[in-house]
């Protein structure tokens, strides 16, 4: 009797790892299948295309992110033509590693970073974020070391279709973790850390900076944005 619960027990126990192991490989290759469909879009390509023809040093500033990004009109918030978009919708951490030779050569005097929330979404390890932000800030300082590198914390977020895997507050609790971070990131390597974060908690009622999905943002967040980058673009 006790031979076979201990057979039965141990089954049990390779079955759960197996099952483990299967979940585990599956959604890796999820992920990688996400960002190479991502990298390989035709948006990603134009957007990249149309960076890698701008001429070196011809703008002072870059911002470098995902769509948060692209979608800041910067001329129209900022009335400053040095100032160039480099942000892409969609992107991932592992894209803006990518593009890394593209903004070294453009050789800015300041470049702004805000990557991370699609990556959170996609379940992709905070330690694996954390390396390619590494890696990248190690490319521009080597290849462009007069740029001055500024982090920008990733955003809170309002989830309108939460999962079985992923919500609303698992997905708010990693951001502040990943902050968090971003900041030891940043003083590791002696780049600045923005806290945007903050600001926008604190900025009154959330949803009025969010659109309905939840993650990308109102004219009026931006203008909170805004407002936190001043005292380092000027």
């Amino acid at each position: 009797m006790y031979r076979k619960v201990l057979i039965n027990t141990c089954i049990l126990i390779l079955a759960i790892a197996f099952l483990t192991g299967v979940f585990a490989t599956g959604k890796k290759a999820k992920q990688k299948w996400i960002i190479y469909k991502t990298l390989k879009c035709k948006h990603w390509k134009n957007r990249e295309a149309e960076i890698k023809n701008v001429k070196p040093a011809k703008y002072k500033v870059v911002f470098l992110g995902n769509s948060l990004t692209e979608l800041f009109d910067l001329n129209y918030y900022f009335k400053d033509s040095t100032l160039l978009n480099c942000g892409i919708v969609g992107d991932f951490s592992e894209g803006l590693l990518k593009r890394a030779n593209d903004i070294i050569q453009l050789k800015p005097e300041k470049l702004f970073i805000e990557i991370g929330i699609n990556d959170m979404i996609e379940q992709i390890p905070l330690e694996e974020i954390c390396k390619n932000y590494d890696e990248l800030i190690k490319a521009v300082k080597n290849g462009s070391p007069q740029t001055k590198i500024f982090i920008q914390s990733n955003l809170p977020v309002i989830l309108r279709h939460p999962s079985l895997f992923v919500s609303d507050k698992d997905v708010n609790e990693l951001i502040i973790v990943q902050n968090n971070n971003l900041q030891k990131l940043a003083d590791k390597n002696a780049v600045v850390f923005i806290n945007l974060h903050t600001p926008f908690l604190r900025s009154g009622y959330l949803k009025d900076l969010l659109i309905e999905d939840g993650v990308h943002l109102t004219n009026k967040a931006y203008g909170v944005w805004r407002i936190s980058l001043l005292p380092y673009l000027y």
